[in-house]
């Protein structure tokens, strides 16, 4: 989720729910970051578009350059720490509820643009998902098994007649369950499937909360590096009762547990916004723009960077193997 007061205009960003680890398309202070004239003026154009339906999580904006107060992007994210989903992005883009979607899907993203939903799709950052667990390791996981390998010894253990391995499963549709869903798939297994695996835990919460479970009911799951800090910020408890068995990486770009993020722009944008829209892509590809603002966001309490900037795919298509068409 994420709304942002854009330098000048206003931008909000949609979700369902109120929790949210939100991503920082805008900083609080730009500084010298390098910006498109149309998002350092004041709104001009008193032409109006139809409010938007949905109510905004949030609204973010800059200190150096903010003085509009005029909602004119409207960003929706579906994966990063709130109670929603890349599918619900692409739908508040398909009606015109939002200019921008921030989806973790390409299969779901490429649809997008091939149905006319979304005009144009860059490469917004990496995330990187978690394999943690409780340090008892029933499971037997090793950081040198693939994510491949992790999961069939999830299902092993959790089948074996007098296991005690158990997994955590968010089951609601967010790009961390679509993750998890991939990989059981891949592997052959459905433990979702009726009659449901008696070692697979369904809990449709929000991220904390059931990475907050995991730890208390000693079980597995997957989750997400902010999730994880935030926890990690807020309650270090019930992340030392975690062990981290695997995490996504970036120096293999086809790693099954990097998160590639896209930015969706949609086809469907009130006139007077269209050329700003398409403004804050551009700037959200440069690297003295939204890339740098990516590769320096520490989020509040942690001690490390969140995401990793996106790879140039044109430059470096090998790079970009992972989120590529």
């Amino acid at each position: 989720m994420l709304s942002v007061l854009l330098l000048g205009v206003a931008s909000s960003c949609l979700a369902r729910g109120a929790q949210a680890t939100t991503i920082p398309l805008i900083p609080r202070s730009v500084g010298d970051l390098a910006l498109p004239n149309s998002l350092l003026s004041t709104v001009q154009d008193n032409s109006t578009c139809p409010p938007s339906l949905v109510h905004a999580a949030k609204t973010y904006g800059g200190t150096k350059h903010s003085n509009g107060t005029e909602v004119r992007l409207r960003i929706s994210n579906g994966g990063a720490g709130v109670l929603g989903d890349t599918t619900q992005s692409i739908e508040y883009i398909a009606s015109g509820e939002a200019t921008h979607a921030i989806t973790y899907n390409a299969a779901a993203e490429n649809a997008s643009i091939n149905l006319g939903i979304a005009s144009k799709r860059i490469y917004g950052f990496r995330d990187h998902f978690y394999v943690v667990g409780p340090p008892g390791n029933p499971a037997n996981l090793s950081s040198a098994d693939d994510a491949l390998t992790i999961f069939n010894k999830l299902v092993t253990g959790g089948d074996a007649e007098a296991g005690t391995t158990r997994f955590l499963s968010r089951y609601d549709k967010s790009a961390t369950n679509i993750k998890e869903s991939l990989l059981f798939a891949t592997i052959g297994h459905t433990p979702w499937a009726l009659p449901v695996s008696k070692w697979y835990h369904q809990y449709p919460v929000f991220p904390l909360q059931a990475l907050s479970a995991a730890s208390l009911l000693g079980e597995y799951t997957l989750t997400d590096k902010g999730t994880y800090l935030t926890l990690q910020a807020s309650n270090h408890n019930l992340t030392d009762a975690l062990a981290v068995y695997k995490m996504g990486n970036d120096t293999d770009p086809g790693d099954l547990l990097l998160n590639p993020a896209s930015v969706l722009l949609s086809a469907k944008i009130c006139g007077r916004n269209e050329a700003l829209a398409e403004e804050f892509m551009e700037w959200m590809a440069r690297a003295d723009g939204g890339q740098a603002v990516v590769a320096a966001f520490v989020q509040p309490g942690a001690m490390e960077v969140l995401y990793s900037s996106a790879p140039h795919c044109t430059v470096s298509p090998a790079n970009c193997v992972g989120w590529s068409p």
